[in-house]
């Protein structure tokens, strides 16, 4: 008779069990690995953690004052962490868990569980475990759940509750929850570290003190849990998506547990089929009523339906007001590689957005395609400062220059110089047939380009100038005839783009309201608003024989 993880996994692996495609890839990989791996499944370890379970109790809702009793992903989820160790050692394979499921699954049960046992059931001598998020506040939601469980359960008697602190003098091991926000993480040796809702860190420096930190135990574990999350930039991303390679077995990591429950992109999310395959727990703590209210509101409010979809579904969406969306953004003919070689001596537009001193300038030359389409060709540029090695940025602005996507400039301000050479270059490879610039903070180098010999013109910010450029842009976009070439850094800005509008129905980009740079959209439109001048360009080589 197989082990209950293992039928579990079949079931969803050969779609009997509804599942989305990554959450089957995941249970396909145990499978593979019961089949022929260096690493065993120890199915006394899997059924200790899943035992120890049931010594919990339910602390509020409907089943207060019940043992609790894992449901059979929830058992796959723990037996899968602690079975699977290494023969050689007998310590636990996995070492980091990235687990991302719809609200409604059991979350804080599940992490506040595995806080308790990691502290105080793992025999790991003076065991520190810390509940981690941004705020301690959000931290103390899962640690408040597992004082909670150790109140109502015999663990009462063998743990000590303080304020903000789970001990066992005994062994010397502790739970506490700690904030991004602490005055310092430095001098933990945690054995264990639950992360909980991983979409809302800005940055990865939580993560990356934590998971260091680590270094001195024998088999600790990083257990990070949350919902999808919002825009594809980001730590939480990040780990989504090398989660999605490791179970898809694209990389190689067998230290990494990855389970990703939800529906995949491409289904109707008004289907209750659906509904089934993102919530394992329907019908339990997931109340049918419930997504079948939510959904009806959905349908009618456009602002719910991106936070039904996310929280309820798994499903990754845009910002509920973004302009474009980026499933057109990323089709086939967007998408095109664009071969800068092959434009060499062809008519070009410039959008310029010079940044403040500190932050992004974008430089992007346009050019037309005889389809009606377009060809995008980006610069980004940002001031050394802006990239400190010291910490970890939210953007991956160190792998953007390393790959040639982003030119730093030397200093603390962008250098207007570096900016000049660059477009001057642009000008020596094709046929500038304008400039477009806002006159905030680039009149100077307007100028400077104008007595180069470079044809300016002065784009004021207004509805009346940017409106039908930025209607434009959606059109190409939804056409696939916005060749931009996968550019990373435009594409997040793409991602960000909001926009204003008039009570004529007029729209423009919208730097105030967008949830991070819009720069290179900006520079884009500019360019389009000439867009005309490049035609006229290309007419007056072809007709009039003019260079």
């Amino acid at each position: 008779m197989e082990h209950p993880i293992t039928e579990y996994a079949r079931l969803v692996a050969d779609g009997t069990e509804p599942a989305g495609l990554l959450h089957r890839a995941a249970c396909q990989r145990h499978l593979d690995d019961l089949a022929g791996s260096r690493y065993r499944f120890d199915h006394r370890k899997a059924d200790h953690i899943i035992r120890f379970f049931g010594l919990l109790t339910h602390y509020k809702g409907e089943w207060a004052g019940q043992p609790i009793s894992l449901e059979p992903f929830q058992q796959f989820i723990v037996g899968s962490l602690f079975g699977w160790v290494d023969p050689k050692t007998g310590f636990r394979r996995f070492r980091q868990c990235y687990l991302e499921q719809p609200r409604g699954q059991g979350k804080s049960t599940l992490a506040a569980g595995v806080a308790l046992y990691l502290a105080f059931c793992d025999g790991e001598p003076g065991a520190e475990v810390y509940c981690a998020a941004t705020h301690r506040q959000q931290a103390k939601i899962t640690w408040e759940a597992a004082r909670q469980m150790v109140l109502r359960s015999g663990l009462k008697g063998k743990i000590q509750t303080r304020v903000g602190n789970l001990h066992d003098m005994a062994s010397a091991s502790k739970l506490e929850p700690v904030g991004a926000d602490a005055d310092t993480l430095d001098g933990l040796r945690p054995n264990g570290v639950i992360l909980d809702e991983i979409h809302a860190h800005k940055s990865s420096a939580m993560i990356d003190v934590m998971t260091t930190a680590t270094g001195t135990r024998r088999q600790p574990l990083v257990f990070e849990i949350t919902t999808a999350g919002v825009g594809r930039v980001g730590i939480c991303w990040e780990h989504h998506e090398y989660s999605s390679k490791v179970v898809r077995r694209v990389i190689e990591d067998d230290t990494w547990f990855g389970l990703i429950i939800g529906a995949d992109p491409e289904d109707d999310w008004t289907l209750p089929e659906v509904w089934r395959k993102a919530n394992p727990n329907l019908g339990v703590s997931v109340k049918r009523e419930d997504l079948e209210r939510k959904c009806q509101q959905a349908k009618h409010m456009g602002a719910a339906e991106p936070e039904f979809r996310r929280l309820h579904l798994g499903q990754w969406v845009q910002q509920a007001d973004r302009y474009l969306p980026m499933e057109q953004w990323d089709k086939t003919g967007n998408a095109a590689d664009v071969d800068t070689e092959a434009l060499i001596g062809q008519t070009c537009v410039i959008g310029l957005d010079i940044s403040s001193k500190f932050d992004f300038t974008a430089v992007v030359a346009l050019f037309n395609r005889s389809d009606g389409g377009v060809i995008v060709h980006p610069l980004f540029f940002l001031p050394e400062a802006a990239i400190d090695p010291s910490r970890k940025a939210a953007l991956p602005l160190d792998a953007w220059r390393r790959a040639g996507r982003l030119e730093v400039t030397p200093g603390n301000v962008i250098d207007q110089d570096i900016i000049y050479q660059r477009i001057v270059e642009l000008g020596q490879k094709y046929r500038v047939a304008e400039i477009a610039f806002d006159p905030w903070n680039a009149t100077a180098l307007a100028v400077r380009l104008q007595q180069a010999g470079f044809p300016v013109v002065e784009i004021r910010q207004g509805f009346k100038t940017l409106n039908e450029p930025t209607q434009q842009l959606a059109a190409l976009v939804a056409d696939g005839k916005l060749q931009h070439g996968k550019h990373p850094i435009l594409r997040w800005m793409a991602d960000n783009m909001v926009v204003r509008t008039d009570a004529n129905g007029n729209v423009a980009p919208d730097k105030g309201r967008a949830m991070d740079k819009i720069d290179g959209m900006v520079a884009l439109i500019m360019a389009l608003s000439r867009r005309h001048q490049t035609q006229e360009a290309q007419y007056q080589m072809l007709v009039l024989g003019r260079r």
